[in-house]
């Protein structure tokens, strides 16, 4: 498993939080956070929510990118139910929606980065198992 980015993970998890619930609750659906190491986000509504910023991806998503990765490491909230992975777009004003019944093991794969140029292993879920939504 590749080691933890500390700096990434604190520029990026607070803003992506909060923007998804002030989007979440501008649509009426009330939300709490509290680190539990579980999803990000928990609503009152039967669904959790996991955040993240995508920050290569800038305003319009590119055509040739034809998947949406995902990390694997994600599959553990699977069993907590039905839910939204949320990818947000550097200034978080667009984002990817991938619901967590499309979350199929047969998308996992090793996916070199510029971070893991060995891979790391991610859910390349297709782009048109996502809604793109304007915040």
């Amino acid at each position: 498993m590749p080691k933890f980015n500390e700096d990434a993970y604190k520029d990026c998890d607070s803003r992506a939080k909060e923007v998804w619930r002030n989007y979440l609750e501008s649509k009426n659906i009330f939300t709490k956070v509290f680190e539990d190491y579980g999803a990000d986000i928990q609503a009152l509504h039967p669904y959790f929510h996991e955040v993240e910023i995508k920050s290569s991806w800038e305003d319009v998503w590119p055509e040739s990118w034809t998947t949406l990765h995902i990390p694997a490491r994600k599959k553990r909230l699977l069993s907590k139910g039905k839910g939204f992975f949320v990818v947000f777009n550097k200034t978080c004003t667009k984002a990817k929606l991938v619901e967590s019944k499309d979350m199929d093991d047969v998308f996992i794969e090793s996916i070199p980065n510029s971070r893991y140029p060995e891979g790391e292993f991610f859910y390349n879920i297709p782009i048109n198992l996502t809604t793109e939504i304007t915040l």
